[in-house]
């Protein structure tokens, strides 16, 4: 629903974004598949043969490696960003930590998978002590430095304006990046809990709900352009608004500055 919300409202989005939606919700589906093919393997196929739990059906790591895949993505352009919100003195002092972050959960992810494949057999205790606690761990680390980045960087920039009609704007924009991490952020850290308990049903189900909320964090941070831009006309700025683009938002405070008859044109 929400790439087709998207493709309706947002078809001349430049060629990056509409192919990077594209990708996210094919990656998507192909995850929803392969967990489909998973839970009819042993709950259909294999239904009330308990020895077919000790071998890994090849449609997990293949589930596992969409996951990872989406999740990276997703977070790689939300600090793309955060890098171009910054400053220049301090761009790489904040995108550092995230851009480490993302590292180690791209190889936590790997390794995952790696040993799912090598491994005919079910390793789950193996698997979650090498890589599954350590890579969640990354993951929630990586989702609290994203959140606290946009939200200080959305901040900052509204302290700087003596303007409400802006910092009303960088104030929506704060509890959208903090809505957007606090679904992920709340999965994974059951996800973890459950993992370091050997509850493998229960971080598997998370683990599908989780590779969900990507997607739609991305989408929802697209999508919600309209709304901001039919908020940004009632309040009094220019209604020509044509996207939300955080990587000029450090324009858009000159320009609503310079504009506050409303005569002025901007790009958020």
């Amino acid at each position: 629903m929400q790439t087709y919300v998207y493709y309706m409202n947002y078809s001349d989005d430049a060629l990056v974004i509409r192919v990077l939606v594209t990708a996210v919700w094919i990656l998507s589906t192909l995850h929803f598949s392969f967990m489909c093919h998973f839970l009819y393997y042993y709950l259909v196929t294999n239904y009330g043969i308990p020895t077919s739990l000790l071998y890994m059906v090849w449609s997990l790591p293949a589930s596992v490696l969409v996951h990872v895949t989406v999740a990276i993505v997703v977070q790689c352009f939300f600090m793309r960003q955060i890098h171009y919100l910054c400053r220049p003195q301090v761009r790489w002092w904040v995108a550092a930590p995230i851009i480490l972050s993302l590292l180690a959960e791209t190889g936590f992810g790997m390794a995952a998978i790696i040993m799912f494949v090598n491994n005919k057999t079910s390793l789950s205790i193996q698997i979650s002590f090498y890589t599954g606690t350590p890579g969640l761990a990354v993951v929630i680390l990586a989702e609290i430095l994203i959140t606290v980045s946009l939200c200080t960087l959305f901040y900052d920039n509204g302290s700087s304006s003596v303007f409400p009609r802006m910092k009303c704007l960088l104030n929506t924009l704060i509890i959208y990046a903090v809505n957007r991490c606090l679904l992920t952020l709340l999965v994974a850290i059951a996800e973890l809990v459950m993992d370091v308990n050997q509850l493998d049903t229960w971080t598997i189900a998370l683990d599908f709900i989780g590779q969900g909320l990507y997607p739609n964090s991305l989408l929802a941070s697209l999508n919600a352009r309209q709304h901001l831009r039919e908020r940004a006309s009632s309040n009094g700025l220019d209604s020509r608004i044509s996207i939300v683009d955080f990587a000029k938002l450090s324009k858009l405070q000159g320009h609503v500055e310079n504009s506050e008859g409303g005569t002025g044109r901007f790009g958020v």
